[in-house]
């Protein structure tokens, strides 16, 4: 379907248990440290851009999708969604902090040697044949393949 405003795929999909995951560490860690400058203490989901967002499950389940099925629509899970610097702008204010890429790199980065490769919500594209087809809020995720996580 014809999708303005991508990047490398026409859409992403982000799960609300993995930003939850990642508040939960944002608001720890601001406890623990309350010297770092930053004010974030939880991050809106917009901060990501997603397409679709999906409710329920476990944190970071996403990263095992394959193809998933929306009111009876195929998508195929490509990769995870390498985050840049603009997950770090507050779309409201136009502030820019360190956060969440600060913390998506404690548990979120490909491998030590490349902590600045950090991943957040997957890259989809649809099956053939969702022209003419429309997505409600409150349409059934349900998980056709599970698979290896695919990064980069």
């Amino acid at each position: 379907p014809p999708v303005a405003l991508t990047d490398g795929f026409p859409l992403l999909i982000a799960t609300e248990a993995s930003l939850a995951e990642l508040n939960r560490r944002l608001t720890a860690k601001k406890q623990d440290d309350k010297s770092n400058g930053n004010t974030t203490t939880t991050i809106p989901m917009n901060r990501f851009r997603p397409n679709i967002v999906v409710a329920g499950g476990q944190a970071f389940e996403e990263d095992h999708w394959k193809i998933i099925s929306i009111d009876g629509v195929l998508f195929h899970i490509c990769k995870a969604c390498p985050r840049c610097k603009q997950s770090c702008t507050d779309q409201t204010h136009g502030r820019v902090e360190s956060e969440p890429l600060q913390t998506l790199r404690e548990f979120r980065a490909l491998s030590p040697d490349h902590p600045d490769d950090v991943f957040f919500a997957q890259n989809v594209i649809a099956n053939a044949g969702m022209q003419g087809r429309t997505l409600s809020k409150g349409a059934v995720v349900k998980v056709v393949e599970w698979g290896e996580p695919v990064w980069g």
